[in-house]
């Protein structure tokens, strides 16, 4: 299968740090083990909006799939479309089609893709672990085989189990073996457990020694994430899960500094994915305020630097669009950020990602540029610009 397309990147290549597959919505009705089938997560269509919906078992609906493809189109027309035809399947096409997206990715000037999941997100906020595991690995080698198409350009991330560390390494080795360049985690462990526990050790080392990047991501945590169907419902709500569902994120790393993690793991490398940048700089200074007045000096703090030594050395952040986080630059660096262009989402700067980025990063330097939406994405996950910098062999170019 081959798509044409003529236009790609003249000039101003991009990588995106952080874009997402669109699973199949019975890929887990089909694959798990067929004593798990009946309680598999699984996609229903509303009768009324024609949208499919990824439910998980016993749960209210959950994440839509459908709007999830919609990267380059308004709601308005996504309803227009299907009020024509409700069998229609509107949005774009490289959420489950690699070569489909390859080609996207090229008209949009962006060389590659760091993949995160869309209804596997909600996986890492289940109950059942044990059933979440056995999905984790589903999604694993479906994922596998999507980025085999062109693992130079499509890069992706294993869900990796937590409640279960010794399965949580085997996931990840597995996971290098299998061509993937990271993992994700629970974006925040459940109450009473905590990243200051020794039991997860053995993950952060594995990690450090396959050199395989971890990454947490806004909406796969065992806390406020769980409360994002509640969004919508009322202005409680929807204001506490607006707020809280950030927070989460930013805490965990917060918590993976002060516990030590990267004191003992000075090469294992953390990506805080979808939550911005604008809050960096407090955050290092916050952080830094309460290890010299607060904790620094405690007999089982085992930092042998303030806080910020790590945030500059071993965390990661990836934004859309943030025009705040951009004006912070001169107390943050542009080192550890990273652009992402969230394709497909309707959220996604695609098919527009090279105008998006001139304007959001008008006035700065070229090279602070070329850092923020290219390099610093290329050093993380060890991709060849030159090996990229023409189209993917798995589609043609129209002469």
């Amino acid at each position: 299968m081959t798509t044409q397309f003529t236009e790609g990147p003249a000039s101003a290549p991009l990588l995106s740090s952080d874009s997402h597959v669109v699973e199949p919505g019975d890929l887990w009705v089909e694959r798990l083990p067929a004593h798990l089938r009946d309680r598999a997560p699984r996609a229903i269509k509303d009768p009324v909006s024609h949208y499919w919906y990824f439910n998980l078992p016993g749960q209210p609906r959950g994440v839509n799939l459908t709007l999830s493809v919609t990267a380059g189109f308004t709601r308005a027309e996504v309803d227009d479309m299907l009020a024509e035809d409700p069998d229609a399947v509107p949005g774009v096409g490289g959420g489950s089609d690699p070569v489909a997206r390859l080609g996207d990715l090229w008209r949009d000037g962006v060389l590659a893709d760091v993949l995160y999941p869309t209804a596997g997100l909600s996986l890492l906020s289940m109950e059942d672990t044990a059933l979440a595991a056995e999905c984790f690995d589903v999604y694993n080698r479906w994922l596998s085989e999507f980025c085999s198409v062109d693992p130079a350009r499509l890069l992706g991330l294993a869900l990796v189990p937590c409640n279960d560390i010794a399965r949580g390494v085997r996931v990840l080795e597995e996971a290098k073996a299998g061509g993937l360049v990271g993992g994700l985690i629970w974006t925040a462990p459940p109450e009473g457990d905590s990243f200051f526990d020794p039991r997860y050790e053995p993950l952060w080392a594995a990690a450090e020694a396959l050199e395989m990047p971890l990454s947490v991501h806004t909406l796969g945590g065992q806390r406020a994430s769980r409360g994002v169907r509640q969004l919508g419902t009322d202005v409680p709500s929807s204001f506490h899960v607006a707020i809280d569902y950030r927070e989460e994120l930013q805490r965990s790393l917060c918590e993976l500094v002060a516990a030590g993690v990267f004191e003992r793991h000075p090469g294992l490398q953390f990506v805080g994915s979808e939550a911005g940048m604008h809050f960096l700089a407090e955050m290092e200074r916050r952080m830094d305020g309460g290890y010299k007045g607060f904790w620094g000096n405690l007999p089982d703090c085992t930092l042998s630097e303030p806080p910020s030594f790590y945030f500059r050395r071993n965390l990661w952040w990836t934004y859309i669009t943030d025009p705040v986080g951009l004006a912070l630059l001169p107390f943050t660096g542009a080192e550890r950020l990273m652009w992402s262009s969230d394709y497909p989402h309707g959220a996604s700067t695609y098919p527009h990602s090279r105008e998006v980025v001139a304007r959001d990063h008008a006035g700065l330097d070229a090279q602070t540029v070329a850092q923020l939406t290219v390099t610093n994405c290329a050093n993380l996950y060890g991709i060849d610009l030159a090996a990229v910098s023409g189209p993917s062999p798995a589609v043609s170019v129209a002469v």
